[in-house]
């Protein structure tokens, strides 16, 4: 099962809604932006963003499915975890999470832009730095 691929922007734009919704509460929506921002990271080869993104989702549901894999790359190589990415995928795709966006008004035109690298501005946007996110998630040669 094929899944989208998308770039740092929508990584960005879900790691935004995920603050957002930690900010009011709404663990689950937060959950469910982290996991969308897990998958997207993996695929930009940002494994520690992913890995933080998981490790949030288990702290606050230990036994959430993402649980049965050590790695969000892991469980991407499960065709019950692509069902379920897939299900999820189509009610918080790109498209809902801009208009999510634009309600809350978050803005993000050009952000990527003032950091170095995708992972600073990924790690940023979680609130976190990069060389601690790599440090405590990520192995030594994840992207600078």
């Amino acid at each position: 099962m094929a899944i989208m691929t998308w770039g740092v922007e929508t990584l960005g734009l879900y790691l935004h809604l995920a603050r957002a919704a930690e900010r009011r509460s709404r663990p689950l929506v937060r959950d469910r932006m982290l996991l969308m921002g897990a998958v997207i990271a993996s695929q930009l080869n940002l494994s520690p963003i992913a890995a933080y993104c998981r490790h949030r989702v288990l702290q606050h549901n230990p036994g959430h499915m993402v649980a049965r894999w050590p790695t969000i790359e892991e469980a991407l190589d499960q065709e019950d975890f692509l069902i379920w990415l897939k299900q999820l995928t189509r009610k918080y795709g790109p498209e809902v999470a801009e208009q999510w966006a634009e309600t809350l008004g978050i803005v993000r035109k050009g952000e990527r832009a003032t950091y170095f690298s995708d992972g600073e501005y990924a790690a940023a946007v979680l609130g976190m730095g990069w060389d601690d996110l790599q440090a405590q998630f990520g192995p030594a040669d994840a992207q600078p």
